[in-house]
């Protein structure tokens, strides 16, 4: 039984609850139902099993879309990590703290615009008949360099995951910066009086010290890594072809496109189940000290 301060707690949590549970848990397990069915939006669904799952595994295009969520965590997660991290030793030895917080400000900016709205400015600079950067290609003599970025087979990908660096690094540098300093100073002044290199100070007292923000970005850039859709859709919309293809653009496409509700429900749960385990994965490997 709950007394009266249980209950009070209770009315206090109440509408959060109900804000999640009608704005997610129930439309996740509308999409778990949905996904074991046929359904194209209009009519009754059509129970069919496990068979939207079968379907799902032996489609190349869903491998390549997966595969494509695979190198992009090159982008979104690792350079911006290790951008973060270098960029966060170098601030934090600025003994300008107006220069450092104005730097500091500067990377941060992309992060504060939507994904979508710098996907629009960077495909006008990736243009390829009057975007800056291959008329800076010509200007400066390298024509050949010059080519469509976002309609290359090779390189729509990486340009597309260069965006997603340039936003997600100044994240990084801000979180690592904040963790930097709460660490006690004497640490690396006791390293420096025993002759520690900068290398010996990074790897044995700055990195183990920045484990709880280390943990944090690897679950969020991660988590954006598996859910890419803003950026993409508006740069490429997929394409050329499959070369940017997603498995978020795939469950769109095969959504609102071609109405496979549950072709597409079943690509969404598959791919939750994924960001859980990879989350799973990212706690286990990282766990605080106390």
């Amino acid at each position: 039984m709950l007394n009266q301060s249980g209950w009070r707690n209770f009315l206090y949590l109440l509408p959060a609850v109900l804000v999640y549970a009608v704005f997610l848990l129930l439309p996740l397990l509308a999409s778990l139902g949905i996904s074991f069915t046929a359904w194209d939006g209009t009519s009754l669904p059509v129970f069919t099993g496990i068979s939207n799952y079968m379907r799902m595994f032996s489609d190349p295009v869903f491998w390549v879309a997966l595969g494509n969520n695979a190198l992009l965590m090159l982008f979104y997660t690792l350079l911006p990590i290790g951008l973060g991290l270098l960029l966060c030793s170098f601030l934090y030895d600025t003994r300008n703290n107006g220069e450092r917080s104005l730097l500091r400000i500067l990377f941060f900016l992309p992060y504060i615009m939507p994904m979508a709205v710098l996907g629009v400015v960077w495909r006008w600079l990736y243009n390829p008949a009057f975007g800056p950067i291959d008329q800076l290609l010509r200007a400066i003599g390298l024509p050949q360099l010059a080519i469509a970025w976002l309609g290359d087979f090779t390189w729509a990908l990486p340009a597309v995951g260069l965006v997603a660096t340039w936003y997600f690094f100044g994240f990084c540098l801000v979180l690592f910066m904040a963790g930097l300093q709460r660490m006690d100073p004497s640490l690396l002044e006791a390293a420096d009086l025993d002759g520690s290199s900068r290398r010996q100070k990074f790897m044995r007292i700055t990195l183990p010290a920045l484990r709880p923000e280390l943990r944090i970005a690897l679950l969020m850039t991660v988590i954006a890594s598996l859910k890419a859709f803003d950026l993409v859709y508006v740069m490429t919309q997929g394409g050329p072809g499959t070369a940017t293809m997603v498995t978020n653009i795939f469950m769109y496409k095969q959504g609102f496109d071609l109405h496979y509700f549950g072709y597409a429900s079943s690509v969404a749960v598959f791919s939750m189940i994924i960001v859980l385990v990879i989350n799973w994965l990212i706690h286990l490997a990282i766990k605080e000290r106390y």
